[in-house]
């Protein structure tokens, strides 16, 4: 990766001890996003006695209309309907730093890398836009981020999701030089020389479509997943970046993190500075979150399926298979309730039938009772058993998982609550 991005980024850039640097690293990132030919915003908001502004590039998708939706990861109306514009993808970085660190990996590394990213998805036939923001004050309680995801909030608008780009370029291949955290519930290895992939239950999807996209197009890049319960309330160290503003308003949102202090000794010091980068790993991030967005928001990558012709509700019949494997994992894990079960029971005994109720040879009515199958399952599992449990059984395609989720809701509505209730017991 050229340096080029980090010698002008690096520099104390902190609101009260050095603020004209923090003006000069907004003026350059909006530079660069006009250079690479983004649609260029700032979002201002008030703190610290002043206004400060966080600086937005819209990548807008090729093509609108009557385009193919692809991977939805958002909540339940994060998908929009027919006619209305795919929900945007977030890759963000703060651009703020502690006093006195100069702020190479902390956070020039993940500017440098939402900048490539950037310039690599140039060109890419886009179904949704992405939106690269630059975050300020992250090191001050998250305050920027807090701000904008408040904004969406209130203006009731969606995202596919958020990628928060948090430390990534220190990695070190010494045994020992990696620690873990206190109370981390996974196993993390002694090695500092894999990026951390950190999600809740409502990201488990975005979680899984960036560890695909990394073993697929940089299988060199080594990754190690957390999903956290609610908004990591008790693991206070995974919600140290933006991706916490998120999550806080009931976004989907992950961070990618070399650990920070966890592994880096240089972390909020004043040896915080370019030479201890490692430019390769940060090459591989750049490349893995390139993959990650183009499998979320291009045309090439996520929709042959829909421009062959195959609809939603066949891709749905089509789902039927994995939800087999499904229905068992649930059926044999213990903290899904009994009603539940005994339901999953019987799902599982009709999935085992020779026959169909409605023969598949039937021009549309054969799919019509796997697609009321699909609809109440789908409906009684994922709403009403928790999202990380049914992440760890669906072994198809996470775009499809989430698009059903979505659909089923809406026309499980027009199921009676006592019948659902009936059938899966109360929510969790």
């Amino acid at each position: 990766m050229d340096d080029a991005h980090l010698r002008a980024l690096i520099g104390e850039r902190h609101p009260v001890t050095s603020p004209a640097s923090l003006r000069r690293a907004e003026a350059y990132l909006i530079e660069q996003f006009t250079d690479l030919g983004l649609e260029v915003s700032t979002h201002s908001f008030k703190a610290l006695g002043g206004t400060y502004r966080n600086v937005i590039g819209v990548l807008q998708p090729t093509e609108t209309g009557d385009s193919p939706i692809t991977r939805c990861i958002g909540r339940s109306n994060g998908c929009p309907e027919r006619g209305q514009s795919p929900s945007p993808l977030i890759i963000a970085a703060h651009y703020d730093t502690v006093e006195v660190s100069p702020g190479a990996d902390d956070n020039a590394s993940g500017l440098a890398v939402m900048l490539e990213v950037a310039r690599n998805l140039r060109g890419v036939p886009l179904t949704r836009s992405v939106r690269f923001i630059a975050f300020c004050l992250e090191e001050e309680n998250l305050v920027g981020s807090l701000a904008y995801a408040s904004s969406l909030q209130a203006a009731r608008e969606e995202i596919c999701g958020a990628i928060v780009l948090e430390c990534v370029g220190y990695a070190r291949t010494e045994e020992g030089s990696q620690q873990k955290p206190p109370i981390l519930p996974i196993a993390v290895p002694t090695v500092g020389d894999f990026l951390g992939i950190v999600g809740n239950a409502t990201s488990a999807g975005l979680v899984q479509a960036l560890e695909q996209a990394a073993k697929q197009a940089v299988p060199e890049l080594k990754t190690v997943s957390l999903l956290v319960p609610g908004n990591g309330e008790l693991l206070p160290d995974v919600r140290r970046s933006d991706h916490a503003a998120f999550w806080h308003h009931g976004y989907p949102a992950v961070m990618l993190t070399d650990t920070a202090n966890f592994r880096n000794p240089h972390y909020h010091q004043p040896t915080d500075t370019l030479e201890t980068l490692n430019l390769a790993f940060m090459e591989q991030v750049a490349r893995g979150v390139t993959a990650a967005a183009m499998a979320l928001c291009s045309i090439t990558q996520s929709a042959v399926r829909s421009r062959k012709g195959m609809s939603f509700w066949k891709e749905a019949a089509l789902a039927v298979p994995h939800l087999a494997t499904l229905v068992a994992g649930l059926m044999a894990d213990r903290r899904v309730p009994a009603k539940a079960k005994a339901t999953l029971a019987i799902v599982a005994a009709y999935l085992a039938m020779p026959f169909d109720l409605i023969p598949d040879f039937i021009p549309v009515l054969g799919y019509l009772d796997d697609l009321v199958l699909v609809i109440l399952v789908f409906d009684g599992v994922l709403n009403q058993i928790d999202e990380a449990i049914v992440a760890e059984y669906w072994k198809g395609d996470p775009a499809t998982l989430q698009r059903l989720q979505a659909v089923s809701r809406r026309a499980a509505r027009f199921i009676p609550y006592w019948i659902k209730r009936k059938l899966f017991g109360p929510p969790l």
